[in-house]
């Protein structure tokens, strides 16, 4: 891609950064005209001359004159250092679902700064478009969870809904991770899922359902959660009796106190706190 860098820039790039600068966001037809029929090469010059100095709605009407036709071109400096978060800032402000997955390809990025960058770019795009995108690399886990769900958080009710469909789906990590991101955006529907998350092998996704019956306060599922007492991972033991002391249920009281004599210190400290807690309801 290096050959077009190298071209003198010619007197017309010098007017037409001139004319959209002084431009309104709404730009002329005949400055639409001109933008349109640049080739990719000056278009690419032009916007990163200009980006800097324009605000959003004025670089987003640029980007989508000068771009829309031109996705690929932009996905191919994707893999150049010097070029990568130029092309980013270009793709959040063009919505198609080419852009949305090459965006999302770069949440798995090594540099964290670019899975940043794309991480923010895709909040501005319509959900429509990006939960469906997400959720399917999550399932497959080809996205870091926590990148995923930065971006899924800022997508509202359709992801809410998507990741609730897709938990049936998913490999009992995936699903510790669903439940916690579900949990966090504290949406009510994903309680029917917690009595059996209870009682799943995979320790990540007990604590994650653990996570939710104190979110929710969920004392109906006191039982339940005193059951985990008996897990053979400690920190599940201690998030079943952090759950039980914010329940408060005191019909776990004798399922706690043998937790006084368990193995591992945090779990004793943790148990006698609950205990504290308990015996005075």
């Amino acid at each position: 891609m290096a050959w077009f860098w190298q071209r003198e820039k010619t007197p017309e790039l010098e007017v037409l950064e001139k004319e959209v600068l002084e431009s309104s966001e709404d730009f002329s037809k005949g400055l639409c005209k001109k933008l349109k029929h640049l080739d990719f090469a000056y278009s690419w010059e032009l916007s990163q001359k200009l980006l800097p100095q324009i605000d959003k709605t004025k670089a987003r009407s640029l980007v989508r004159l000068l771009f829309t036709e031109k996705i690929k071109n932009i996905e191919e400096l994707l893999g150049e250092k010097a070029e990568i978060k130029h092309a980013i800032f270009c793709l959040e402000y063009l919505p198609t679902r080419a852009s949305v997955e090459a965006l999302v390809q770069l949440l798995s990025h090594l540099d964290e700064t670019i899975q940043l960058l794309a991480a923010g770019a895709l909040k501005n795009h319509t959900p429509r478009i990006v939960v469906p995108a997400l959720v399917e690399k999550l399932l497959s886990g080809e996205v870091p969870p926590a990148r995923a769900g930065e971006v899924l958080m800022q997508m509202g009710y359709l992801a809410q809904e998507s990741l609730l469909e897709a938990y049936g789906k998913a490999e009992p990590l995936v699903k510790a991770q669903i439940l916690e991101l579900l949990t966090i955006m504290e949406y009510p529907k994903c309680q029917p899922l917690l009595p059996l998350a209870l009682q799943e092998e995979e320790p990540e996704l007990k604590k994650a359902a653990l996570d939710a019956v104190g979110v929710f306060v969920c004392r109906d599922l006191w039982s339940e959660v005193a059951t985990c007492l008996a897990d053979g991972a400690w920190p599940v033991r201690v998030k079943a009796l952090e759950v039980l002391t914010r329940l408060k249920t005191q019909e776990a009281l004798e399922r706690v106190r043998p937790c006084l004599e368990d193995e591992d210190p945090w779990v004793r400290k943790e148990a006698a706190a609950c205990l504290a807690v308990l015996e005075k309801e």
